[in-house]
Order: structure tokens, then sequence, then C-alpha cells
């Protein structure tokens, strides 16, 4: 149940359907879960300063369960990584908080994970 949460200043605009399902198959490839419980939310058009400035930057939270510590960097790499390559966000103005959840503080089709 990987989710990926953004918050951009990358104009609305650029967040197309195609860049949304681009990435579900990155983040589901990356944490290595099947993208049927993938969920990417993504809002543009964010006043989002980074280091002072308004140029292009992100901040993220990437949850999941089953997350271990030995993952976070290889995963940070590869989703900043897709991101400067999709929207030219500089990978040194994009922040990840990661957190591991326990499948049962996760709610899901009526039950827990």
């Amino acid at each position: 149940m990987p989710y990926l949460t953004v918050q951009t200043n990358i104009a609305e605009n650029q967040i197309t359907d195609e860049f949304l399902k681009q990435l579900s198959v990155k983040v589901a490839e990356t944490v290595g879960k099947p993208e049927q419980y993938v969920v990417i939310h993504v809002s543009g058009g964010q006043k989002l300063f980074f280091a002072g400035t308004n140029d292009p930057a992100a901040i993220m939270e990437l949850a999941s369960i089953g997350l271990s510590a030995n993952q976070t960097a290889t995963i940070s790499k590869e989703i900043m990584n897709f991101f400067e390559e999709k929207l030219s966000i500089k990978t040194t103005r994009i922040y990840i908080k990661f957190t591991n959840m326990p499948g049962n503080m996760m709610g899901w089709n009526k039950t827990t994970f």
C-alpha cells in the first residue's frame, strides 16, 4: 500500500495523467509492491519556498508497509531522479519523508493489511 504525497510549486498543468501513471509505475517498481496498491497524490502550484527561493522544489512523503531503512537511499535516488527528469526539479530541492506503516494501522477494503 505505498502512497506518495507530493507538494510542489510546479504549475498544476504540468502534472499530467501520463506523469502520474509513470510515477505510479516508478513507485511500485522501486518499493517492490504491486501497482494495484500504489496511491499517488501530487499537488502542483503550491506556494513553496525551499532554501529561501521559489525555484522549482518539492516536499514528499512516502509511506509503505514493510518499508525498511536499507531501501530509503535507493528509493530517494529513483524518485528524485524521476522528478528531475520529468519536471526539472533539482534533486537538491527535494525532501522525502519516509514512513514505515504497520499493516494493522492501514485500512483498506473494510479491513486492514
